[in-house]
């Protein structure tokens, strides 16, 4: 048995399905269903049970699983003494980043990453932000860029960007007569008592963007309806867009998403607190990262970041 061996067993008990593992580590199923075969004639144990909703782990897996991924973690400890060494000439960074946002952080940092550090190899996984807090923690991957909160409150963080939470509304809602502008603002602002009596369309609660939005409603009395929630927050902004309701979208997410005209956007007042923080999170002190780790961080948390022309 192999580091091979253990890397492809862990992605089969990750994904539940040789089809779906043999896709993620580009294998055949044959060439995959051959190596758990020969580790578990190995061990004298099966580590799966077979079953027509997909493989189940046995004692003797959860085992197995338990100390793979302790052995991965060793070789990796070993890989970054390498790396330190070796002065950034090879080196792997193992990165996080939150669904949606790699679009809007990746291009930029990444390639002024690449230009330093061109023998890096940085191998991405995106993810929900709550997955990629446990891969953090279990030392899976080095660091992680999602937006806060956090579920685990003792992961350390670095915020490096914050961002304004708008109301979006239809564009013949009614609503959008209540609207009034500040001297110096350039976006009109609406305020939470125009909720009153409304119908919200928001994200469902496994997404940050439905935290920040929560945080914001629950500071007003007015009383609203929630008349629809989904997991992807284009298709909450689509709706708005086609007169089903009123949102909360942060500031990003309206540049990307573009309605034509469709939708208005207005800001909430401060004392609401109506903004959204991206951070990058880490399991230690950023000093014991490795080195990387830290440049990633480093351009990130110092430098900053652009957005894609796109959205400038």
């Amino acid at each position: 048995m192999n580091r091979n061996d253990i890397e492809r067993i862990l992605a089969i008990a990750e994904t539940g399905s040789m089809a779906k593992a043999s896709q993620k580590l580009f294998l055949t199923q044959p060439a995959l269903s051959k190596c758990l075969t020969r580790v578990e004639e190995e061990l004298g144990e099966p580590l799966f049970i077979r079953r027509p909703s997909g493989l189940l782990l046995t004692h003797a897996g959860q085992c197995f699983i338990s100390k793979a991924q302790q052995i991965l973690k060793l070789y990796n400890d070993v890989e970054i003494e390498f790396c330190e060494l070796n002065h950034m000439r090879k080196g792997v960074l193992k990165l996080g980043i939150a669904e949606r946002l790699g679009a809007l952080v990746l291009p930029d940092l990444l390639c002024r990453f690449n230009r330093r550090y061109p023998n890096i190899q940085i191998d991405i996984l995106e993810e929900s932000s709550f997955l990629l807090e446990e891969k953090v923690m279990s030392g899976v991957l080095d660091i992680a860029i999602l937006c806060l909160p956090l579920k685990n409150l003792n992961i350390r963080y670095q915020v490096f960007y914050e961002e304004p939470v708008y109301f979006a509304v239809p564009k013949d809602h009614p609503v959008n007569q209540l609207a009034y502008k500040k001297d110096g603002a350039d976006i009109p602002f609406l305020s939470l008592e125009a909720l009153n009596g409304q119908d919200i369309i928001l994200t469902d609660h496994s997404k940050k963007t439905r935290l920040a939005a929560d945080r914001i409603l629950k500071q007003t009395e007015s009383t609203y309806n929630i008349k629809l929630e989904f997991h992807n927050i284009e298709t909450v902004i689509r709706l708005v867009a086609n007169g089903m309701g009123i949102s909360l979208i942060p500031d990003s997410f309206s540049k990307t998403y573009l309605t034509g005209g469709a939708v208005n956007y207005y800001q909430i007042e401060q004392r609401y607190n109506p903004f959204w923080q991206w951070a990058v999170i880490y399991d230690e002190n950023i000093d014991t990262l490795t080195r990387p780790s830290r440049e990633l961080f480093h351009i990130l948390c110092e430098e900053g970041f652009s957005f894609p022309d796109y959205l400038c």
